[in-house]
């Protein structure tokens, strides 16, 4: 008996003295990994899809005028060559949903007057988060669970080890952001500074050519949307359709029904279009038929920039 008291002693000794300073000593090096690497990595680059999320949550940036949108957005609006103070909030891979999350978000600061642009995909209003890793590091914030829905995990709770498998994407991020090797990038802007050699384009044309394009809004995304711009009258809307290669239209089987919905936009007192979906801009100005490339982007932000002004002048 004693020897078993004596044993159940020393484990307690061996408990405190040991594994609890242990434990400690474990948590306190991961909450301190867990810090930086969220901070220099995790946020550490503008055009990180992770860094936008948080931004629009988190910073009033009263002059800034905001650029949203899908990856069309993020390869399209230098903010610099279009704005004296703004900021590209556009996510590789996101459709309207997100688009709405982050108008919603803005229009929360009601100290801000200014316009908000919009890219426009003339695909309609559809459901795509893009990358989840985008959303993990704000994924608590109600707005942001509710957004990502059936894709949140308890997981997304523990700290650093919510983002095993995910470790890959922030460096890449971070990386590209600090070298710029093969994307000129300008506060969110991110653009292919590669040419598509000719050949692949042609292949990438050839694509359109047979592919079959159709518009078609969600019911529920185009409500949504529609009580934004009323509820918010104070706040210009500029919806933009940027440039698509002209074989982007050949296969379109309604393209009216998108011109429609663009002209019932253009009913609200707060809403403008500005159409460029059809520019006439050669082969070389695009990366792929749906994206311009820097050369393309440099050529249309001068255009856009005329429009803007007069607008915003207003």
């Amino acid at each position: 008996m004693e020897q078993q008291n004596l044993s159940i002693s020393n484990f307690k000794k061996f408990f405190k003295r040991i594994l609890i300073p242990f434990a400690i000593l474990i948590v306190s090096i991961g909450s301190i990994i867990n810090y930086y690497f969220e901070k220099k990595i995790v946020l550490g680059s503008p055009n990180a899809g992770v860094y936008k999320v948080n931004r629009i949550i988190n910073e009033n940036n009263i002059d800034e005028i905001c650029f949203f949108g899908s990856s069309r957005a993020e390869g399209t609006f230098i903010p610099d060559s279009l704005v004296k103070n703004g900021f590209n909030y556009g996510i590789f891979a996101a459709q309207d949903d997100v688009v709405l999350f982050f108008l919603k978000e803005e229009c929360k600061k009601k100290d801000k007057k200014n316009a908000i642009v919009i890219n426009f995909d003339l695909d309609g209003l559809n459901y795509s988060l893009g990358d989840i890793s985008n959303y993990i590091y704000n994924s608590e914030y109600p707005a942001v669970k509710e957004l990502i829905s059936i894709n949140y995990k308890n997981v997304f709770r523990v700290p650093f080890v919510k983002y095993a498998g995910y470790y890959e994407m922030y460096t890449k991020y971070y990386i590209n952001d600090k070298f710029n090797l093969t994307r000129y990038t300008n506060k969110g802007a991110s653009i292919e500074k590669i040419e598509t050699s000719k050949e692949y384009f042609k292949e990438l044309v050839d694509r359109q050519i047979n592919a079959k394009r159709v518009f078609r809004n969600d019911p529920k995304l185009s409500i949504e949307l529609s009580k934004i711009i009323k509820s918010n009258p104070h706040r210009k809307f500029i919806f933009v359709i940027a440039p698509y290669h002209k074989s982007f239209f050949d296969g379109f089987t309604n393209f009216q029904d998108a011109e429609l919905y663009l002209a019932s936009l253009k009913k609200n007192s707060n809403v403008t279009v500005l159409d460029f979906g059809k520019i006439d801009f050669p082969n070389e100005y695009f990366f792929d038929t749906r994206h311009l490339n820097l050369k393309g982007a440099i050529g249309f932000n001068r255009i856009l920039k005329d429009s803007l002004n007069v607008i915003l002048a207003k």
